[in-house]
């Protein structure tokens, strides 16, 4: 299990800085001021509503949002170009949802961002109990 998610940005405009991404939420990326985590990418490469990210520990989820420029994990693309979309098919145009774990590179557009699976903290009452599975509380602070 994981507390949250930390997305550290490795090039561009935000390099260095990192968005947290907390357990149980969706988060859109992208140019856009309403955007959860705004990129700011003053070559507009990045779309405004770019991909969105699904936190649901113990998963972490992208989609792409039928960006321009693409959305890619590990240098594999998650999107679909506009050559793959059906436009007969309404239904079509949803895009996938794609895993992405710890140590996984997220590039929007050519900006990199490493992924990190922050650890939830085990409580005082899992590890007095069981100090070989610290992760399996059932503990009020836990659930």
């Amino acid at each position: 299990m994981f507390e949250r998610v930390i997305l550290k940005a490795l090039n561009g405009a935000s390099k260095g800085h990192e968005f947290v991404l907390s357990n149980e939420r969706d988060y859109v990326l992208g140019r856009a001021t309403d955007c959860s985590c705004v990129l700011n990418d003053p070559y507009r490469l990045v779309s405004r509503r770019h991909c969105r990210i699904e936190v649901r520990a113990p998963f972490v989820r992208v989609q792409d949002l039928g960006s321009r420029n693409g959305t890619q994990v590990n240098g594999a693309n998650i999107g679909r170009t506009l050559e793959q979309i059906s436009l007969e098919d309404p239904t079509e145009m949803a895009y996938e949802l794609h895993l992405l774990e710890d140590g996984d590179i997220l590039q929007i557009a050519g900006y990199e961002f490493e992924v990190e699976c922050d650890p939830s903290i085990p409580c005082a009452e899992a590890e007095a109990r069981d100090p070989e599975n610290l992760w399996a509380c059932e503990c009020a602070s836990c659930c």
